[in-house]
């Protein structure tokens, strides 16, 4: 917003597809991060089945309602041998986004700096809501993004008081290994940092890569706020529900942010993610979900990979696509302007989330092939300029 002066592209994209959908064009979404809006038949049996005596009984906790907490807090000891209490270490949110703005608020005095790899998902935005300053740490694409805990310390002051990750990454796609993590996990020893993981594409990972969250670590537990949604391996993105694990003080201090702000969330929804969290299930439930990802993601990188000017890493994990377009020296706003007049397919700007030069593409949706389909269509009608000059949008006869 600040480096175009408009609000956030991923919104602006999105919403001038929506309207051009209302004008009877056949538009494909690829912009926000959604596999899917079909929410599991068992979280909305439950959600219906409690619909009746919910309503009338007491609002939820501010923490969230005991069922769901030790629901949360028996995942987390069964998936990663880590074990929040749920009394006091965990809090129900409506969103990962608002527990991550909760987290600014409660943990971050004016001038606090919080160091940010990017690209990344826009944390440096609830940062600055709470008044501290976001320090961009540049991951280096030539080196698979990699996170590398030198890179990170050269950026540490006197003032940093956090550090953020997001794993598997968006929007990169990577899955980032237990090197790169027990780097940060030294560094924040070392400097007395607080860690923020964003975990919200959890387990989401091909090809049987290990994935390792942050909490693995034992030795950082104690300063480790760990993250997670529903919105992504569940489908339930009009939930809105998301959860934070942590040291009983920092839960505190979300809380107290939380209580005067939303004052909870409705026990309804909270009684329907319950389900969710039923081990098989969620096995069964992931299992699916990744053979469709997968082959979204293999043909996706297959078929962009043969565009001339297009570079792309291939997905380590997520539901996303990075692929580089500076060989056609527009701006990714201009670029994803192009495709969604061209080709009719919605995707976010690079710029959204800090990688100028790129688009992001998310795949997962019924049509993700058919859109991949137009999207190389309309970018082999530009032709790649040389270095250094600006493209006049020149369209191959």
């Amino acid at each position: 917003m600040e480096e175009t002066g408009e609000p956030f592209g991923t919104v602006v994209i999105a919403e001038q597809g929506q309207k051009m959908q209302e004008r009877g064009t056949d538009v494909i979404f690829c912009a926000e991060s959604i596999l899917s809006t079909v929410v599991p038949d068992v979280v909305l049996d439950a959600t219906v089945k409690n619909l009746r005596d919910v309503a009338i009984k007491p609002e939820a906790p501010f923490l969230g309602i005991p069922e769901l907490r030790q629901a949360i807090a028996a995942r987390f000891e069964r998936l990663y041998n880590y074990q929040p209490k749920w009394q006091d270490e965990i809090i129900v949110t409506s969103g990962s986004m608002q527990a991550e703005y909760y987290l600014m608020s409660a943990l971050l005095n004016p001038g606090d700096e919080v160091i940010i790899p990017v690209p990344s998902f826009f944390f440096d935005i609830p940062v600055k809501l709470a008044r501290g300053k976001p320090i961009l740490a540049k991951l280096n694409p030539k080196k698979n993004y990699l996170h590398e805990k030198k890179d990170f310390e050269k950026l540490v002051t006197r003032k940093t008081k956090l550090i953020t990750l997001c794993n598997p990454h968006n929007p990169t796609g990577r899955v980032l290994t237990e090197e790169e993590l027990s780097g940060v996990a030294e560094l924040a020893i070392k400097k007395d940092l607080y860690i923020m993981h964003d975990q919200v594409y959890e387990r989401m990972v091909y090809d049987a890569r290990p994935y390792i969250p942050m909490c693995r670590f034992p030795e950082v537990r104690d300063r480790l706020i760990s993250v997670s949604s529903f919105s992504k391996v569940f489908n339930m993105i009009n939930f809105r529900l998301g959860f934070a694990a942590g040291p009983k003080e920092i839960i505190s201090g979300m809380e107290m942010v939380h209580a005067f702000s939303s004052m909870g969330n409705p026990s309804l929804i909270q009684k329907g993610a319950v389900a969710a969290l039923d081990e098989n299930f969620e096995d069964r439930f992931l299992s699916e979900t990744l053979a469709t990802l997968q082959k979204a993601r293999d043909y996706a990188v297959e078929k962009l990979s043969t565009v001339e000017g297009v570079r792309v890493l291939k997905p380590e994990g997520t539901n996303l696509l990075l692929p580089d377009i500076t060989s056609f020296g527009m701006s990714s706003m201009e670029f994803c302007r192009y495709l969604l007049e061209e080709a009719h397919v919605a995707c976010a700007p690079g710029i959204a989330y800090h990688a100028e030069g790129a688009v992001r593409i998310s795949l997962g949706g019924e049509r993700t092939n058919e859109a991949i389909d137009r999207i190389v269509a309309a970018i082999s009608k530009l032709r790649p300029v040389p270095e250094g000059k600006k493209l006049q949008k020149k369209i191959a006869a």
